[in-house]
């Protein structure tokens, strides 16, 4: 580095962001600095683990401060991650002898070459090789020898590699002593790279499955947020291969023997951001029995954090605030040059919670209440159980979701008679009650099968049924029914209709029939025709249905009551929705809904009358049938006496 360019360096870092209140981060890290200067520290996965950036840079949570409580312009070393270049072999040439092969070829001048990387167009053999370099084409240097290269069903190995520098010759001699000989058509030379910096991490296979040709590892790494660099696994197996998924990234794994010699690639590079501490290795089996692994290990790279530290002292490192802006630190362009500079290093104490923290801290501020609301016209209240203040998120229950509209727009948070505004979530999830179902005769139709589903309740929010069947062959269609009253008397309503079939040798899986639309009813119906075949069985099912959650601010732990069950309710326009990404980033506070109790609004007919309509409308129509029957006698001749 330049003589002059340190001290710019230094100038750029010495500048202060200045005091930050850190409520609303969840951790922090003390560390001791002997003397001031620019420090370099690589970041624990512990602190990696809490930080809760969303979107832009990974880890712009993390704040540096100063022993006076001030904000430390800084920057995140990430791994410098780079493709190797390729370079086409300047001249190839190719010999061939009684009993092998040799190629001869150079590279572009000087490059700095680490591997060579053959080319040919056989579709399947296994070679023999040796490869030699030369800085002047007369005096070689043999980097390996009797290595494998082959190309067998779909696996091949066409890379050897050499010590990196600047060769201008190099030499390769085949085996061609048990096997014809292979035309090579070139070749490709890799240029090196710089060699980045991995520490081992530790993996735990948690959960193992085997489903459809695959399996499906669920792996601990211990911590989030770690740049995961390789995985490898070791495998008892002598001969196999098989393709990997994980994080995105695809690798051919592989153990090949051949005349006592075994070559093999066991390792995934993945080189990405594990946001998550668990993380799913897929390997596709195919038609061959699942692979035996003994164990799996990996490797990250490590992530460091650059600063001037203008006075020796204890600092803080904060992190995990998912709220935390990106800092625009005028030195992240000086990132490159950081890199190849010297720092000191700092002593680190564990990570720890952070004891200024406050989940209401993390809160946006949108007001403390709306406007008033008599909640008479309502039917229902029950009280939301939380004990602190904060954004507080509950689930609605299913009990609560079928008293209230399908589109939940008389629903109410209601606080000292006025509104709370909130927003209604599906974050996703789904939730399954096992329900009984039994099958039900049917006069007159041998060919038929039906099943009688009992829910919970009526208006239970299902979305999905899933249905269990020992019946090892069959192919048929369901059609889901209700019965439906409405002021035209009771017809049947139609939920869904889906096909589920099951071939030869296929596991007996569980079918997931999606629904149209909710359930009215307290009881469904399930019909398939089974034609000349026997009769389909079902033996279980499950009633699914999705997550509801609400979210809203509160200022105290003053009693909060949710309010439901007036399908007059207008529909309800909160601003809240323009603040609805800070309400989801916050820290949240876990409540429950209470015991229900009756409002005035609450009627035991009122779902009937919903459904036949207001008794005053039936006395209207009722004198127009008097009044039209009146007018046609009028006009009809009288009869002669």
């Amino acid at each position: 580095m330049k003589p002059l360019l340190l001290p710019f360096l230094v100038l750029c870092l010495h500048a202060r962001v200045g005091a930050a209140d850190f409520a609303t981060w969840t951790h922090r890290q003390k560390i001791t600095i002997a003397q001031s200067g620019l420090i370099r520290i690589e970041l624990e996965p512990a602190l990696l683990d809490v930080s809760r950036s969303t979107g832009g840079s990974a880890f712009h949570d993390l704040r540096v401060i100063s022993p006076d409580g001030v904000e430390t312009p800084r920057i995140i070393e990430l791994p410098r991650l780079t493709r190797p270049t390729l370079h086409a072999a300047a001249t190839f040439k190719t010999t061939l002898n009684p009993t092998s092969t040799v190629l001869e070829f150079q590279p572009p001048a000087g490059v700095v070459i680490s591997a060579v990387q053959l080319q040919t167009n056989a579709a399947s053999f296994i070679k023999s090789a040796t490869l030699e370099t030369s800085y002047d084409g007369s005096l070689w240097q043999t980097h390996a020898t009797n290595e494998m290269l082959c190309r067998q069903s779909g696996t091949e190995r066409l890379r050897l590699s050499c010590p990196p520098a600047a060769w201008t010759h190099f030499r390769i001699t085949i085996d061609d002593t048990r096997t014809m000989p292979v035309i090579f058509t070139g070749a490709q030379l890799r240029a090196d790279l710089p060699e980045l910096q991995t520490l081992p991490q530790p993996v735990t296979v948690r959960a193992r499955s085997e489903s459809g040709g695959d399996t499906h590892l669920k792996l601990d790494l211990g911590t989030a947020n770690i740049f995961l660099s390789h995985l490898r696994l070791h495998t008892p197996e002598a001969v196999f291969q098989r393709e990997a998924t994980l994080l995105g990234a695809h690798a051919t794994l592989y153990r090949l023997q051949h005349e006592g010699r075994s070559v093999e690639e066991l390792d995934i590079p993945v080189d990405q951001l594990a946001g998550t501490r668990e993380v799913e290795l897929v390997i596709r089996n195919g038609d061959s029995p699942p692979l035996r692994i003994d164990r799996i290990e990996a490797t990250r790279h490590p992530v460091a954090v650059v600063f001037q530290a203008d006075a020796a002292g204890e600092w803080l490192l904060y992190m995990g605030n998912a709220q935390a802006p990106e800092p625009r630190y005028d030195i992240a362009r000086l990132d490159d040059k950081l890199r190849y500079v010297a720092a000191h290093s700092a002593t680190a104490s564990a990570v720890e919670a952070n004891s200024a923290y406050s989940k209401s801290a993390t809160a946006p501020d949108v007001g403390d209440s709306g406007p008033p609301i008599d909640v008479s016209p309502w039917s229902f209240r029950r009280p939301v159980l939380f004990k602190e203040p904060g954004v507080i998120i509950v689930e609605v229950d299913p009990e609560t979701l079928a008293r209230s509209a399908n589109d939940l727009h008389d629903i109410r948070v209601v606080r000292e008679g006025r509104q709370l505004p909130f927003l209604a979530i599906k974050p996703g999830l789904e939730r399954s009650l096992d329900v009984p179902i039994a099958e039900v005769a049917v006069p007159g139709a041998p060919t038929w099968s039906k099943w009688d589903i009992q829910l919970p309740f009526a208006n239970f929010p299902a979305s999905e049924l899933l249905l269990e069947s020992p019946t090892p062959l069959f192919a048929r269609t369901l059609t889901v029914t209700e019965q439906h009253e409405s002021e035209r008397g009771s017809f049947e309503r139609i939920l869904s209709n889906a096909n589920w079939q099951r071939r030869p040798g296929q596991a007996a899986t569980s079918f997931h029939l999606a629904l149209y639309s909710a359930p009215r009813a307290a009881s469904i119906r399930v019909a398939t025709d089974n034609g000349d075949n026997p009769r389909l069985q079902i033996t279980s099912a499950k009633v699914i249905y999705p997550v509801v959650k609400l979210l809203f601010r509160v200022p105290d732990t003053a009693p909060v009551q949710l309010c439901y069950g007036n399908r007059q309710a207008p529909y309800t326009r909160y601003d809240l929705q323009l603040a609805r990404p800070e309400f989801e980033t916050a820290t949240k506070v876990a409540a429950e809904l209470g015991a229900e109790e009756k409002l005035p609004g609450f009627s035991a007919d009122s779902a009937r009358s919903a459904s036949l309509g207001s008794p005053w409308l039936w006395a209207a129509l009722a004198l127009v049938v008097v009044a039209l029957l009146w007018v046609v006698a009028r006009m009809l001749p009288k009869q002669a006496a």
